[in-house]
C-alpha cells in the first residue's frame, strides 16, 4: 500500500512552536495495535493487551529504526524526549480511564 492509500490523521504538535503534522497509519489490528509515522519515517505505536475481563495494558512505543534522518533524531535527543512524552501520555490515559 502506498502513502496515498494508507489511512491518515493529523495532529497538533509543539516543539519550538506549534505546528500540524500529517501521519500515515502503518500497522493496524483492531483492538490490539495501531502504529503511525510521518515524513520523518520513525514510528509511534500503541499495543493493547487485554488483561482479565475489564482491563487492558497499554504500551506506547517510539521506534526510530526507520527514521529517514537518524542524525537529526540524535541531535534533538528524540528518544529521551519521546520517553518523557510517552510517560505523560500514559499517565493521562490512566487518569482518563480511572474517571470512567
Amino acid at each position: 500500500m502506498t502513502d496515498a492509500q494508507t489511512p491518515k490523521f493529523g495532529m497538533n504538535m509543539r516543539f519550538g512552536g506549534r505546528y500540524k503534522i500529517l501521519n500515515h497509519v502503518v500497522e493496524f489490528e483492531e483492538g490490539r495495535r495501531i502504529a503511525w509515522r510521518h515524513f520523518g519515517g520513525h514510528i509511534w505505536r500503541y499495543i493493547l493487551e487485554p488483561v482479565g475481563k475489564n482491563s487492558t495494558v497499554v504500551t506506547e512505543q517510539f521506534d526510530p529504526r526507520a527514521a529517514r534522518s537518524p542524525i537529526v533524531l540524535k541531535i534533538i535527543r528524540a528518544t529521551p524526549r519521546n520517553q518523557k512524552a510517552i510517560d505523560q501520555t500514559l499517565n493521562r490515559l490512566v487518569e482518563w480511564a480511572s474517571s470512567r
